[in-house]
C-alpha cells in the first residue's frame, strides 16, 4: 500500500476534522476544531510565509498521519533557514509508522524543526526522532484582578476562598523596576522596532506581517505594544487574551539587558490588567537567562516548565545560549481549551 505526502487545502477541512477529532479523542466541537480556527491557523494568508503549513500523509487516498507547522524563519546574511515547529502532530493508531514517516519526509524539506511542549507521549517519542533537549522551559503567572478571577474559576471548591485571599494579597505587589522613564504604548504591527540584527539571535524575528497575520485569530485577542525608554524604541511586546488569561505571547528587546526585561514585565502587567474581562497574566520563557529573574522581580510566581526539542543535524538555527522560545513561537498564545484554563 502506497504513501503519499501532500499539503492540505480547505478542501480538506472536514475530513481533517473529524480524523482529528479521532485521534485525539476530543469532541470535534472543541474551539481548537472549530472551521473558522482550522482555516485560520492552515490557510488563512501570512505575509510572513508563503508555504503550505498543513500536511496529510495518506494511505490509498484515506488519511493516516498530519502535521500542522508554525514557522520560524531565521536569516543568517544572505542565506534563508526555514525552521518549523509541528502542531496537531496526530497520527493513526492502526498504521503503525505513519507518524515517524510523516515526521522523517517534513524534516528533509526544512533545516531545522523544534518542539515546544507536548504531550508527555510526544516528549518520549521525539529522541526516536532525532530530536535532542535544546533548553528548558519556564513558566509564570500573577494574578490581576483576583474578584474577577473567583468568579470565573473553574474549580468552586473549599479552596476558592483561600486562593480568592491569597491573590488579592499576591495582586498588591506592585511590579518592580516601575521607572517613570520606562513606557509602553499600543501601536500597530508596521511600527515595530527591528530586533535581533547581531548574528546571536535571543529572540524568533517576527516582521509585522506575522502581528498582522495573529490579529485575525479567532480564539484570542491580540494587542501589541511598543516599549520605549526615555520616549525612544526600546522593543515591543505581545499580549493575548484567552477566557479571562492574558498571555505575554512574546517580548522583542533591542537591548536584551536584565534591566529591559525587568521594565518589560512591569509593563505588561499594567497594560494586561486594562485589558476587558482579564484576570491573570501568564508568562513563559527559557531558562538559562535573565528572562526569568525579571519575571520574579515583576511578582510573577514561576516553576519549570517543559523541555525544548530540536532537530537541527547540521546547526543551521544558530540559536544563542539565551535564545528565548516565547508562547508566539507555539500555540500557546491562542490556544483555547474551551474553559478558562487558569494558572493561579
Amino acid at each position: 500500500m502506497s504513501r503519499s505526502l501532500r499539503p492540505t487545502t480547505p478542501e480538506d477541512l472536514e475530513p481533517l476534522r473529524q480524523f482529528l477529532s479521532t485521534t485525539f479523542d476530543v469532541d470535534a466541537s472543541v474551539p481548537w476544531l472549530q472551521p473558522a480556527m482550522l482555516q485560520w491557523k492552515y490557510w488563512a494568508p501570512r505575509g510572513d510565509w508563503a508555504e503550505p503549513r498543513s500536511y496529510v500523509l495518506e494511505r490509498d487516498g484515506t488519511i493516516v498521519a498530519h502535521a500542522a507547522l508554525w514557522p520560524l524563519p531565521l536569516q543568517r546574511g544572505e542565506v534563508a533557514v526555514r525552521g518549523v515547529q509541528m502542531l496537531d502532530w496526530a497520527a493513526a493508531r492502526n498504521v503503525p509508522g505513519a507518524g515517524l514517516t510523516l515526521v522523517q519526509r517534513l524534516a528533509t524539506m526544512f533545516d531545522f524543526m523544534y518542539s515546544v511542549g507536548g504531550s508527555e507521549a510526544t516528549r518520549k517519542v521525539l529522541p526516536a526522532f532525532g530530536f535532542a533537549v535544546r533548553t528548558q522551559q519556564w513558566k509564570g503567572v500573577r494574578p490581576l484582578h483576583p474578584l474577577r478571577h473567583a468568579m470565573h474559576h473553574g474549580q468552586r471548591t473549599w479552596k476558592l476562598p483561600a486562593r480568592f485571599l491569597r491573590n488579592a494579597l499576591w495582586s498588591l505587589r506592585s511590579p518592580a523596576d516601575s521607572d517613570a522613564r520606562w513606557s509602553a504604548h499600543l501601536c500597530e504591527p508596521a511600527n515595530v522596532a527591528q530586533t535581533n540584527t547581531s548574528s546571536c539571535l535571543s529572540f524568533s524575528p517576527r516582521p509585522a506581517a506575522f502581528f498582522s497575520y495573529l490579529a485575525a485569530c479567532p480564539t484570542a485577542a491580540f494587542h501589541l505594544y511598543q516599549l520605549q525608554h526615555d520616549g525612544a524604541a526600546a522593543g515591543h511586546f505581545l499580549l493575548s487574551l484567552v477566557r479571562g488569561q492574558v498571555r505575554l505571547a512574546g517580548a522583542w528587546l533591542l537591548s536584551p539587558a536584565p534591566e529591559t526585561w525587568s521594565a518589560a514585565y512591569a509593563l505588561a502587567c499594567r497594560a494586561a490588567a486594562a485589558l476587558p474581562g482579564a484576570c491573570e497574566l501568564a508568562v513563559s520563557g527559557s531558562a538559562p537567562g535573565p528572562s526569568q529573574e525579571a519575571a520574579e522581580r515583576a511578582g510573577f510566581r514561576t516553576w519549570q516548565g517543559a523541555p525544548v526539542f530540536l532537530l537541527d543535524k547540521q546547526d543551521k538555527a544558530g540559536l544563542c545560549e539565551h535564545f528565548q522560545f516565547q508562547f508566539s513561537d507555539d500555540d500557546q498564545a491562542f490556544l483555547d481549551s474551551g474553559t478558562p484554563d487558569f494558572w493561579c
